[in-house]
């Protein structure tokens, strides 16, 4: 009888024992939400940001090698033979210029 006495007071000590670190774990919960909203708010504007960049990166990128296509289609008619056998090749001897220059 006594063992049983004993079991439902360690029961009832420990509900209680609960009880209060659960309050204090909510007091501590309600004093640090503001900061937690805060910096959710501030990870999804930097995620927004940062989407954005990625865009702009993307956008960059693709212009970047159209541009190398552009430059090496350029490179190509400048080291091409001219149409005319004896004219003048005046694009070779620029490039030859800039090359040696």
């Amino acid at each position: 009888m006594i063992w049983t006495l004993l079991a439902i007071a360690a029961v009832i000590a420990t509900k209680l024992v609960t009880s209060l670190r659960l309050k204090d774990m909510k007091a501590k919960l309600e004093t640090i939400q503001p900061d937690i909203d805060e910096l959710r708010t501030k990870v999804a504007e930097s995620e927004d940001e940062f989407e954005s960049l990625r865009i702009k990166e993307d956008a960059t990128q693709t212009r970047v090698t159209h541009l190398k296509g552009v430059v090496m289609h350029l490179e190509t008619q400048v080291k091409a033979p001219a149409n005319a056998a004896n004219a003048p090749d005046e694009r070779g001897a620029i490039l030859e210029a800039a090359e040696a220059g």
